[in-house]
């Protein structure tokens, strides 16, 4: 039988086994990094505790609690936090995220999984009789499989904060539809960044220095707004068949942060006043808080710049004047991101005032 492995703890003391129903009002995923921290050293202000103050306190039933699992690790830790921005009380959960899974699981999942078990129990008894080779549809109830893997399906689908129902409309005819989804409507929220664009220049032979000099010249905001449908083209051309539908969020799915309310995520560029600016639309199912937005704003931040800006930057753009390069992102100190209403509302130069704190 193969082991099973988990992080802990092991106590000696009976009054610690005293224990006080506990109830899991959020999940919250954090990086591997703050989960290792706030393990280490739970007394401490954490921006996803902030965000979920409101849920936690003691009744005289249970402890109201939040519980915030490792994002690539396997542990949690239960969190009571009293009102605070930190921890008051919190105990170590070994092994969280497979109950979390496992809270997930549907009826109809465990169901199969209880019909597997059976199975298994089925033919092992067999085989100490000396019987040795199995038909599985003999062992199982095919048609009943198919049946829960369809509901479960559905049930799946119905706890989706983007999906407003979804339902079996299985009628027993071949060849049909037999679930039936409605989406929920997203709101949209953009965001706004400068753009760092370059030129190549022409090569050109000094005759005094006997060599030839080239290289690139950032252009102003007026000469970049001269290429606005060629830096357009070239960043549709840049997106690949998975982007289709969620944009670089078909590549963000492990962001448990925020990816289940963040269904897609597509650069862009547009012309705010007189300049072109990046633009990241985002398409939102529900309302973030405080932590999932921050942690979307470090996302995109992170795209803009190491991501998919930085492929996107190093692809030259042909344009009558030569070739450009075009950046999402500027080390010198002057990047920002704006919210739409930002970008409304401010003055029409300069821009570097305007900011959305990181």
């Amino acid at each position: 039988m193969n082991k099973f492995y988990m992080n802990g703890k092991l106590i000696h003391k009976a009054s610690d086994h005293n224990t006080k129903r506990c109830e899991v009002e959020k999940w919250v995923f954090l990086p591997h990094s703050d989960f290792e921290r706030l393990k280490a050293n739970p007394y401490q202000e954490h921006e996803a505790i902030t965000a979920a103050r409101d849920l936690m306190y003691e009744d005289k039933n249970a402890y109201h609690c939040i519980m915030l699992l490792d994002e690539h690790g396997e542990d949690g830790l239960l969190i009571e936090a009293e009102g605070f921005d930190y921890p008051r009380l919190s105990m170590f959960v070994p092994d969280a995220k497979s109950i979390y899974e496992r809270y997930q699981s549907s009826e109809s999942e465990l169901k199969l999984h209880d019909m597997i078990k059976d199975t298994v129990e089925k033919i092992a008894e067999l085989a100490h009789t000396d019987k040795t080779d199995f038909t599985s549809a003999d062992m199982i109830d095919m048609d009943e499989v198919e049946s829960l893997v369809k509901n479960a399906i559905v049930q799946q689908l119905a706890q989706r904060d983007d999906i407003k129902m979804a339902k079996n409309t299985d009628i027993g005819v071949d060849f049909q539809p037999d679930i039936h989804v409605e989406a929920e409507k997203f709101t949209e929220l953009k965001f706004y960044c400068p753009l760092k664009v370059q030129r190549e220049i022409k090569p050109s032979f000094d005759e005094d220095e006997d060599e030839f000099f080239e290289g690139t010249e950032e252009l102003s905001d007026f000469e970049v707004l001269e290429y606005e449908s060629e830096i357009s083209s070239a960043i549709e051309a840049y997106q690949c068949d998975e982007e289709e539908n969620r944009g670089i969020m078909a590549y963000l799915g492990d962001r448990k942060r925020f990816a289940d309310k963040v269904y897609s995520i597509f650069p862009s560029v547009e012309k705010v006043g007189d300049r072109l600016m990046g633009v990241f639309t985002c398409q939102i199912c529900g309302e973030l808080d405080s932590y999932e937005y921050d942690e979307l704003l470090h996302e995109l931040s992170g795209q803009a710049s190491d991501g998919w800006g930085e492929g996107f930057e190093q692809r030259d753009i042909h344009t009558s004047e030569g070739d450009i390069y075009v950046s999402f992102y500027d080390t010198s100190g002057a990047w920002e991101l704006m919210t739409e209403e930002e970008v409304k509302t401010a003055p029409e130069s300069p821009l570097e005032d305007v900011g959305l704190k990181m």
